[in-house]
């Protein structure tokens, strides 16, 4: 299975490579009062950078709401309509 997994890495990265060269063009980016330019592939990696970190953030928060309510049933009567994650109401 190592070997595989070593296979699927280079591929990727072959990917990746390729990817970023053939998108050297530079694109401006306005925001507010801001205004830089930068390649294209890398504006796509700074927003898929803050889409996951912002992504881990809702987990983490959900699991800490999820923590704390484990710890609450074991010492207070809880109802019947609890919230189980941060997106049930």
């Amino acid at each position: 299975m190592q070997p595989f997994k070593i296979i699927v890495l280079l591929v990727f990265i072959a990917l990746v490579a390729v990817f970023t060269f053939q998108n050297t063009q530079a694109v401006e980016v306005q925001l507010y009062f801001w205004s830089f330019s930068l390649s294209v592939s890398l504006l796509l990696l700074a927003t898929f950078t803050v889409g996951v970190l912002a992504g881990m953030l809702l987990m983490l928060a959900n699991s800490i709401l999820r923590t704390r309510q484990k710890k609450t049933a074991g010492t207070a009567n809880i109802s019947s309509k609890r919230k189980d994650s941060l997106w049930d109401s």
